[in-house]
């Protein structure tokens, strides 16, 4: 220590915390590694509860973007096939436009539609069959199911168009009703080499049942859906289904309309799939008399296998991660509080054997002094009463040094006892392991020795 102005100076020296000041410091950061533990692990699960939301609402748009686009699949399929129908069936009749060759026979036109209709439609539909008409005369021939009302009908519709001037060159197709029930005639011009038409050839069918027969095929040989969706092959012959496979009928259901809202075709249990799932589609094709509306839905089972397989798999597994980084983050933070709190014991300890240190040095060295003269004082003629104070003294001081002595045990001074009304104190008499093995009647030395 240095003089300044008759005032005592401190050594210089590095500056440093005390050691309770540096304890406290270290568990205030471990728990504050706790708490932003804590509120990282509801920031991040709020942000993923966020994302998978996210996710979530994206996919069903998604999902509903690729059922609209599954049902204009399906109709556009569908009209190339109707299209690719009536030119192989009426290809003699356009192969001989402008031609002096002989006309087709209805018996061609029978043996073609036997190659590109399906076998049940021309078997089982009551309004099925071929014509030919001759527009001037309004004559018509027609084999099959073209016959008396109907047949008379199909010739009244055609001429008239003829009139207006609406039948040319080009294919095209009517919905004339027959019975109360939509049919469809396909027809096509068969123009002479000047120019004129001279007869018209077509066939009929029930259009629900033509709609049926051509909406099974596509709805089995082709994929509406995009295969990156499926996550899997898909399926283009139903009678052999492979491994790893799909077909549209474990995906979505069909219903096709017309534009009167009267049912043409469904897929087996299309109601029961329209009635559960959200994603659903509406396609119109052709706002005319014969156009026709495909709803499509999304069977609900098949939307986990729509989504991505890989983006659930990341989503689990980060979720796992952290999950994971959380508890280990806690676990060493429990560990490094209770390591510090050991350290604060062991600091403890060490202070308090320092300060035994201290009291042993101080207070030994009184209490010598005090038995020497206690000793002295019992050398002298002393009556029976000056000679009990002096043992008394005596008695007194041995009980201070054995107090001295424990306190070279003070990591095991952790009996603690009530001392008057003012709390709880150490009772330096007694160590945790002569607590067990204390008589029960014995005194308590504190209350023996209070005041």
């Amino acid at each position: 220590m240095s003089q300044e102005n008759g005032q005592p100076r401190r050594a210089s020296g590095s500056w440093s915390l005390p050691p309770n000041a540096r304890s406290t410091t270290r568990v205030a950061l471990v728990a504050c590694t706790l708490l932003a533990t804590v509120a990282a692990l509801l920031i991040v699960t709020l942000q993923t509860r966020s994302a998978v939301q996210a996710l979530e609402e994206a996919g069903s748009h998604t999902l509903r973007d690729y059922t609209g686009y599954a049902g204009r699949m399906m109709g556009a399929e569908m009209l190339r096939r109707f299209s690719e129908q009536r030119a192989g069936i009426l290809a003699p009749v356009a192969g001989s436009a402008h031609r002096n060759v002989p006309a087709p026979t209805l018996q061609e036109l029978a043996s073609l539609g036997a190659q590109f209709l399906d076998d049940s439609l021309p078997a089982t539909d009551p309004h099925f069959g071929y014509f030919r008409l001759d527009p001037r005369s309004g004559a018509i021939w027609g084999i099959g199911h073209v016959s008396g009302p109907f047949a008379a009908q199909i010739a009244d519709t055609l001429r008239a168009l003829r009139l207006a001037s609406a039948i040319t060159a080009v294919q095209g197709i009517l919905a004339v009703p027959c019975d109360g029930v939509p049919c469809s005639v396909a027809y096509v011009p068969l123009v002479s080499r000047d120019g004129r038409v001279a007869a018209i050839y077509g066939y009929t069918y029930t259009r629900s049942r033509g709609m049926a027969a051509v909406a099974k095929r596509v709805f089995r040989e082709t994929p509406l859906l995009p295969i990156s969706f499926s996550g899997t092959r898909w399926n283009y012959d139903t009678t052999q289904v492979r491994s790893g496979e799909v077909t549209n009928d474990s995906l979505l259901a069909i219903r096709i309309k017309d534009r009167g809202e009267r049912l043409l075709w469904e897929t087996p249990g299309a109601a029961r799939v329209f009635a559960q799932s959200p994603y659903t589609g509406r396609a119109v094709f052709s706002t005319l008399t014969g156009g026709f509306v495909i709803e499509s839905a999304l069977e609900p089972v098949s939307e986990t296998s729509l989504i991505p397989g890989m983006v659930r798999r990341a989503q689990r597994w980060s979720m796992r991660s952290l999950i994971a980084f959380t508890v280990l983050l806690a676990i060493l933070s429990l560990i490094a509080l209770r390591g510090e709190r050991i350290g604060a014991k062991a600091r403890r300890v060490e202070a308090m054997q320092q300060l035994a240190l201290g009291l042993r040095h101080e207070v030994n060295n009184a209490l010598a002094s005090v038995l020497l003269n206690a000793e002295l004082l019992s050398e002298e003629r002393l009556n029976e009463g000056q000679l009990e104070h002096v043992e008394a003294i005596v008695e007194q001081a041995d009980r201070m040094r054995k107090v001295l002595r424990r306190l070279e045990q003070v990591d095991r001074l952790d009996v603690l006892v009530p001392y008057l009304n003012e709390g709880l104190m150490v009772d330096l008499s007694l160590t945790s392991a002569d607590r067990d093995v204390r008589p029960a009647a014995e005194e308590d030395p504190v209350n023996s020795s209070a005041g």
